[in-house]
Protein backbone atom coordinates (compact mmCIF):
# COMPACT_ATOMS: atom_id res chain seq x y z
CA UNK A 1 0.00 0.00 0.00
CA UNK A 2 1.19 3.49 -0.85
CA UNK A 3 0.01 6.62 0.91
CA UNK A 4 -0.82 10.12 -0.36
CA UNK A 5 -2.02 13.37 1.20
CA UNK A 6 -3.95 15.83 -0.97
CA UNK A 7 -3.79 19.13 0.92
CA UNK A 8 -6.36 21.84 0.06
CA UNK A 9 -7.86 19.13 -2.14
CA UNK A 10 -10.87 21.00 -3.56
CA UNK A 11 -12.66 18.74 -6.04
CA UNK A 12 -9.91 16.15 -5.66
CA UNK A 13 -8.52 16.30 -9.19
CA UNK A 14 -4.86 15.93 -8.16
CA UNK A 15 -5.48 12.68 -6.30
CA UNK A 16 -8.23 11.24 -8.52
CA UNK A 17 -6.02 8.67 -10.26
CA UNK A 18 -4.56 7.60 -6.92
CA UNK A 19 -7.86 7.21 -5.07
CA UNK A 20 -9.18 5.02 -7.89
CA UNK A 21 -6.23 2.63 -7.44
CA UNK A 22 -6.70 0.06 -4.63
CA UNK A 23 -2.93 0.08 -4.17
CA UNK A 24 -3.07 3.65 -2.87
CA UNK A 25 -4.68 5.15 0.22
CA UNK A 26 -5.45 8.86 -0.04
CA UNK A 27 -6.30 11.48 2.57
CA UNK A 28 -7.92 14.61 1.16
CA UNK A 29 -7.92 17.67 3.44
CA UNK A 30 -10.39 20.43 2.59
CA UNK A 31 -12.21 23.04 4.69
CA UNK A 32 -15.03 23.99 2.30
CA UNK A 33 -18.24 22.32 3.54
CA UNK A 34 -19.63 22.39 -0.01
CA UNK A 35 -16.97 19.83 -0.91
CA UNK A 36 -17.68 17.44 1.95
CA UNK A 37 -19.20 14.87 -0.41
CA UNK A 38 -16.06 14.51 -2.53
CA UNK A 39 -14.94 10.91 -1.83
CA UNK A 40 -12.13 10.59 0.68
CA UNK A 41 -12.41 14.19 1.87
CA UNK A 42 -11.74 15.03 5.50
CA UNK A 43 -13.63 18.25 6.18
CA UNK A 44 -11.10 20.03 8.35
CA UNK A 45 -9.00 23.17 8.39
CA UNK A 46 -5.43 22.03 7.77
CA UNK A 47 -4.21 24.81 10.06
CA UNK A 48 -5.89 22.99 12.94
CA UNK A 49 -4.29 19.62 12.17
CA UNK A 50 -1.07 18.49 13.80
CA UNK A 51 0.63 16.53 10.99
CA UNK A 52 2.87 14.81 13.52
CA UNK A 53 -0.21 12.89 14.69
CA UNK A 54 -0.68 11.52 11.16
CA UNK A 55 2.78 10.06 10.90
CA UNK A 56 2.45 6.99 13.11
CA UNK A 57 4.19 4.15 11.25
CA UNK A 58 3.06 5.36 7.85
CA UNK A 59 5.66 5.94 5.17
CA UNK A 60 4.17 8.71 3.08
CA UNK A 61 4.84 8.45 -0.63
CA UNK A 62 3.37 11.74 -1.83
CA UNK A 63 2.22 15.07 -0.46
CA UNK A 64 0.35 17.23 -2.96
CA UNK A 65 -0.72 20.75 -2.01
CA UNK A 66 -2.73 23.23 -4.08
CA UNK A 67 -3.08 26.38 -1.96
CA UNK A 68 -5.95 28.61 -3.17
CA UNK A 69 -4.61 30.62 -6.09
CA UNK A 70 -6.82 33.72 -6.10
CA UNK A 71 -4.29 35.93 -4.32
CA UNK A 72 -1.58 34.91 -6.79
CA UNK A 73 -3.68 35.18 -9.93
CA UNK A 74 -2.83 37.66 -12.68
CA UNK A 75 -6.46 37.77 -13.77
CA UNK A 76 -8.03 41.20 -14.20
CA UNK A 77 -10.35 40.91 -11.18
CA UNK A 78 -7.83 39.20 -8.89
CA UNK A 79 -6.64 41.09 -5.78
CA UNK A 80 -3.10 41.74 -7.07
CA UNK A 81 -3.98 43.34 -10.42
CA UNK A 82 -6.91 45.18 -8.82
CA UNK A 83 -4.63 46.68 -6.17
CA UNK A 84 -2.05 47.64 -8.82
CA UNK A 85 -4.64 49.55 -10.84
CA UNK A 86 -5.58 51.45 -7.69
CA UNK A 87 -1.98 52.18 -6.78
CA UNK A 88 -2.19 50.06 -3.63
CA UNK A 89 0.55 47.78 -2.32
CA UNK A 90 -0.54 44.15 -2.19
CA UNK A 91 1.24 41.15 -0.76
CA UNK A 92 -0.49 37.76 -0.99
CA UNK A 93 -0.81 35.60 2.11
CA UNK A 94 1.74 32.77 1.98
CA UNK A 95 0.49 31.08 5.15
CA UNK A 96 -0.94 28.01 3.41
CA UNK A 97 2.19 27.56 1.30
CA UNK A 98 4.31 27.73 4.45
CA UNK A 99 1.96 25.23 6.08
CA UNK A 100 2.45 22.78 3.20
CA UNK A 101 6.22 23.08 3.64
CA UNK A 102 5.79 22.42 7.36
CA UNK A 103 3.77 19.27 6.63
CA UNK A 104 6.52 18.19 4.27
CA UNK A 105 9.17 18.76 6.94
CA UNK A 106 7.26 16.76 9.54
CA UNK A 107 5.86 13.91 7.44
CA UNK A 108 8.93 13.54 5.21
CA UNK A 109 7.10 12.14 2.16
CA UNK A 110 9.24 10.78 -0.64
CA UNK A 111 7.64 13.16 -3.13
CA UNK A 112 6.28 16.68 -2.77
CA UNK A 113 4.24 18.65 -5.30
CA UNK A 114 3.04 22.18 -4.59
CA UNK A 115 0.89 23.49 -7.43
CA UNK A 116 -0.24 26.99 -8.28
CA UNK A 117 -0.71 29.53 -11.06
CA UNK A 118 2.03 31.34 -12.97
CA UNK A 119 1.45 34.52 -10.97
CA UNK A 120 2.70 32.77 -7.83
CA UNK A 121 6.28 32.38 -9.07
CA UNK A 122 7.79 35.57 -7.66
CA UNK A 123 5.98 35.13 -4.36
CA UNK A 124 6.93 31.48 -3.91
CA UNK A 125 10.55 32.43 -4.59
CA UNK A 126 10.51 34.28 -1.26
CA UNK A 127 10.15 30.85 0.36
CA UNK A 128 12.89 29.30 -1.75
CA UNK A 129 10.42 27.60 -4.07
CA UNK A 130 11.14 27.65 -7.79
CA UNK A 131 9.22 25.92 -10.59
CA UNK A 132 10.28 22.36 -11.34
CA UNK A 133 7.83 21.73 -14.17
CA UNK A 134 5.06 23.70 -15.89
CA UNK A 135 2.20 21.81 -17.52
CA UNK A 136 -0.09 24.24 -19.28
CA UNK A 137 -1.29 26.72 -16.67
CA UNK A 138 -0.23 24.47 -13.79
CA UNK A 139 3.14 25.38 -12.23
CA UNK A 140 4.62 22.61 -10.08
CA UNK A 141 7.20 22.96 -7.32
CA UNK A 142 8.87 20.41 -5.06
CA UNK A 143 10.53 17.07 -5.76
CA UNK A 144 9.01 14.52 -8.07
CA UNK A 145 9.86 12.53 -11.20
CA UNK A 146 9.44 14.27 -14.50
CA UNK A 147 5.80 14.07 -15.57
CA UNK A 148 5.23 12.98 -19.15
CA UNK A 149 1.83 14.07 -20.40
CA UNK A 150 0.04 12.16 -23.19
CA UNK A 151 0.51 13.40 -26.74
CA UNK A 152 -1.97 16.09 -27.68
CA UNK A 153 -2.82 16.97 -24.07
CA UNK A 154 -4.48 20.36 -23.81
CA UNK A 155 -6.28 21.78 -20.83
CA UNK A 156 -8.55 24.79 -20.91
CA UNK A 157 -9.63 26.00 -17.50
CA UNK A 158 -12.82 27.45 -18.88
CA UNK A 159 -13.98 24.08 -20.20
CA UNK A 160 -17.17 23.02 -18.42
CA UNK A 161 -20.14 20.81 -19.14
CA UNK A 162 -21.26 23.52 -21.57
CA UNK A 163 -18.23 22.91 -23.79
CA UNK A 164 -14.94 24.60 -24.48
CA UNK A 165 -14.83 28.35 -24.20
CA UNK A 166 -17.62 28.60 -21.62
CA UNK A 167 -16.79 29.69 -18.11
CA UNK A 168 -18.58 28.47 -15.02
CA UNK A 169 -21.26 30.88 -13.89
CA UNK A 170 -19.97 33.74 -11.73
CA UNK A 171 -22.68 32.92 -9.18
CA UNK A 172 -21.47 29.33 -8.81
CA UNK A 173 -20.07 28.95 -5.25
CA UNK A 174 -17.65 26.31 -6.53
CA UNK A 175 -16.53 28.35 -9.55
CA UNK A 176 -12.95 28.75 -8.30
CA UNK A 177 -12.70 25.06 -7.49
CA UNK A 178 -13.96 24.03 -10.91
CA UNK A 179 -11.54 26.35 -12.70
CA UNK A 180 -8.61 25.16 -10.57
CA UNK A 181 -9.37 21.43 -10.72
CA UNK A 182 -6.39 19.34 -11.76
CA UNK A 183 -7.27 17.29 -14.86
CA UNK A 184 -7.33 13.53 -14.56
CA UNK A 185 -4.62 13.26 -17.25
CA UNK A 186 -2.15 15.07 -15.01
CA UNK A 187 -3.05 12.96 -11.99
CA UNK A 188 -2.59 9.78 -14.03
CA UNK A 189 0.73 10.97 -15.47
CA UNK A 190 2.07 11.86 -12.01
CA UNK A 191 1.01 8.49 -10.63
CA UNK A 192 2.73 6.70 -13.51
CA UNK A 193 5.89 8.77 -13.06
CA UNK A 194 6.05 7.99 -9.35
CA UNK A 195 5.46 4.28 -9.85
CA UNK A 196 8.09 4.07 -12.58
CA UNK A 197 10.60 6.59 -11.28
CA UNK A 198 14.32 5.94 -10.99
CA UNK A 199 16.96 7.93 -9.17
CA UNK A 200 18.04 9.49 -12.46
CA UNK A 201 14.49 10.52 -13.22
CA UNK A 202 13.91 12.48 -10.01
CA UNK A 203 13.85 16.26 -10.32
CA UNK A 204 14.65 18.18 -7.15
CA UNK A 205 14.97 21.80 -6.09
Amino acid sequence: MQYMIDLYSGLGGASEAFIQDPGWQVWRFENNPLLAEVPGTLLVDAKEVNPAQLRSNTSWELLWASPPCREFSLGFAAPGPTAAREGIEFEPDLTLVELALEWDRILKPKFLVIENVKGAKRHFAKLGLYPVQCIGSFVLYGRFPRIIMPDGFHHQKETTKFGKGHDTWSTDPLRANKKAKIPLELSLALKQAIEQQTTLGLWTV
